[in-house]
């Protein structure tokens, strides 16, 4: 399976999940080290762009990662359990889900349907897993983004 991941171009190449262990996320908590990734281009960009104004990075280097990730390992979550769960950045529920799938399943990712578009998927990757070494990056792009997204944020 084919994803996709932005990341300031200094640190592109790190997937560690080091920065979604210090600053925590929707589906880890601070201190749990996960690596977001989208299955589309498209996707990867818009949820940097909503993270933007809290980050104030808009000035930052940014490079597109693409990889290549065993898609056998690859629990998907329904979209029912975001109900009421929606826009909470630090739901504990949510937080338990990927903890159980990542330490007690020991699955390698799993599927989460995007806040923005749920429709469209981000893949949570588990670092600890055995085949996480697998993951083999396909390509390193530069992003120039276009001055009309500083209207965003």
């Amino acid at each position: 399976m084919k994803v996709y991941r932005i990341a300031k171009t200094l640190y592109v190449n790190d997937l560690s999940g080091e920065g979604a262990r210090l600053h925590g996320g929707r589906w880890n908590r601070p201190g749990v080290p996960v690596l977001y990734t989208s299955q589309a281009r498209s996707l990867a960009l818009l949820e940097l762009i909503v993270h933007f104004a809290a980050y104030n990075a808009i000035k930052d280097s940014f490079s597109f990662l693409s990889l290549e990730i065993p898609d056998v390992e690859i629990i998907s979550i329904d979209n029912q359990l975001l109900k009421g769960n929606k826009f909470d950045l630090n739901n504990q529920k949510l937080w338990e889900i990927s903890e159980h799938y990542f330490f007690k399943v020991n699955v390698l990712g799993i599927k989460v349907p995007s806040i923005l578009i749920p429709e469209e998927s981000n893949i949570i990757l588990n670092p600890f897993h055995p085949n996480f070494k697998q993951i083999k990056k396909i390509s390193i792009d530069s992003i120039d983004l276009d001055e009309r997204f500083r209207k965003f944020v």
